[in-house]
């Protein structure tokens, strides 16, 4: 009986701690986290660098001397509105980047009234932080590239889950560049790249994609939440760099920054990941890929995590084309599940932080996730979850209570050939053996 009442006032008590702690606490917190996640601003510059080869430069790509307000950086040049259920933003139609994202169901503060999450910002702006795709050339080449100058036409001004986008630009030299951008109805971006020639043209491009993110953010930096790099590689598995870890690497094979490289990695993904959201590269999951976090000085700071893929040789009649998918938004589990079932990316779940008891927190996860839609209050879930776990342990829970009854009645007995043997501690031992084979007693049943 007394044991049922210490259970009820721990759980009591549990539960108005949690309550008391979110109330005061927690969502002060957040709203500190948003405002500390506005602090800082940076002077841009935008050269890609290349995991694996000689860093090739963009043509017409100028140093940054100034920047505007994220809103003055987005009117600078014509763009494509992106709309979905999930996502708002736009293209930029001048050198095709994806970078302006905010996320429609998420908010700075637990205030309804406060501004979307903005996930994507351009470069120019402050904390700039974008996608970018690319074709570059084979070494000695001197093909004309689409670049960061480049301004491309669309086919359409709003690209939503029912009508993707296709940009297009000719180079002049033979060569046909067009770029279909679709998007469904969650954080999914797919980008299908192809590449025409005509007359007797003939090269060989490298598919090349990269996210980058000027200045380091405001981060937890707690030992059980990773915040930085993140990627599955192939066989090497879950891959996770910090920003500081990355700042302290050394120079990748390039040259072009400080980093880890990656080499012909079959299946994954490679992206940064803070807390609550995540931007993530996911090229085919069949054909090998190199992929690199590295950090990059400069007037900012940058970290950048890029892919680069095989080499194609495009010519007239035999176009080339590949497809890589982009994830920017929330780090939703249904979602990340989702994903990765349907698009066979391998271990894309683990763009989730679930700890090193990943076989445990996630079921465990999904359990009170359960409850809370059930409730609609994460205290009565977190309760109702403490519950089963206890039940669940019952037997081996009573069985440490039935050892710890047994030594507690035995505990005189103990005393007394403490006392007597107290000089002889290996008889002590011995003495203290011969109690607990005579009382069926496991002195380590109790823990």
């Amino acid at each position: 009986m007394q044991d049922s009442k210490n259970l009820i006032l721990a759980i009591a008590l549990s539960l108005a701690v949690l309550l008391g702690w979110q109330y005061y606490f927690g969502t002060p917190m957040v709203e500190q986290q948003a405002r500390l996640a506005q602090q800082a601003a940076q002077s841009p510059d935008g050269t890609p660098k290349v995991a694996g080869q000689t860093a090739v430069p963009v043509p017409g790509q100028a140093m940054a001397t100034s920047f505007a307000s994220r809103d003055e950086a987005i009117a600078a040049g014509p763009r494509i509105r992106i709309d979905t259920p999930k996502l708002s933003g736009s293209i930029a139609l001048t050198g095709g980047d994806i970078d302006d994202i905010s996320l429609k169901t998420y908010r700075e503060t637990v205030d309804p009234s406060s501004a979307n999450i903005v996930l994507l910002s351009p470069n120019g702006s402050p904390n700039a932080y974008f996608t970018r795709f690319f074709w570059l050339a084979a070494a000695g080449s001197k093909v004309n590239l689409p670049s960061v100058n480049t301004v491309w036409t669309a086919d359409r001004t709003t690209l939503t889950p029912s009508e993707p986008v296709t940009l297009s630009w000719d180079n002049g030299e033979g060569l046909l560049f067009k770029r279909t951008i679709s998007a469904d109805d969650g954080y999914m971006l797919t980008i299908s790249d192809a590449v025409e020639a005509s007359g007797t043209t003939e090269t060989t491009l490298v598919p090349y994609s990269v996210i980058r993110r000027f200045n380091k953010p405001h981060v937890q930096g707690t030992f059980v939440l990773h915040e930085g790099f993140v990627g599955v590689l192939g066989e090497q598995g879950l891959q996770e760099y910090t920003y500081d870890k990355a700042d302290k690497a050394n120079p990748v094979a390039a040259g072009t920054g400080k980093g880890t490289e990656f080499k012909a990695a079959v299946g994954g993904f490679a992206g940064i990941t803070d807390k609550y959201w995540a931007v993530a590269l996911i090229p085919d999951q069949t054909t090998p890929f190199d992929a690199t976090f590295q950090s990059l000085d400069g007037p900012a700071k940058i970290y950048q995590a890029d892919v680069l893929l095989q080499p194609l040789t495009v010519k007239a009649g035999a176009p080339i084309q590949t497809l890589k998918r982009l994830f920017v938004g929330a780090k939703e589990v249904k979602a990340v599940d989702g994903y990765a079932a349907s698009f066979e990316i391998r271990n894309f779940d683990l763009l989730i932080d679930w700890g090193w008891f990943y076989f445990f927190t996630k079921p465990l996860f999904h359990m009170m996730e359960f409850f809370f839609h059930w409730t609609g209050n994460f205290g009565f879930a977190i309760l109702i979850v403490t519950v089963l776990v206890k039940v669940a342990f019952f037997p081996l829970a009573n069985k440490s209570y039935a050892s710890m009854a047994k030594m507690k009645a035995v505990q005189p007995q103990m005393t007394l050939i403490r006392e007597r043997f107290a000089e002889d501690k290996v008889q002590q031992q011995k003495e203290l053996m011969e109690l607990y084979k005579k009382e069926k007693i496991n002195p380590i049943a109790g823990c």
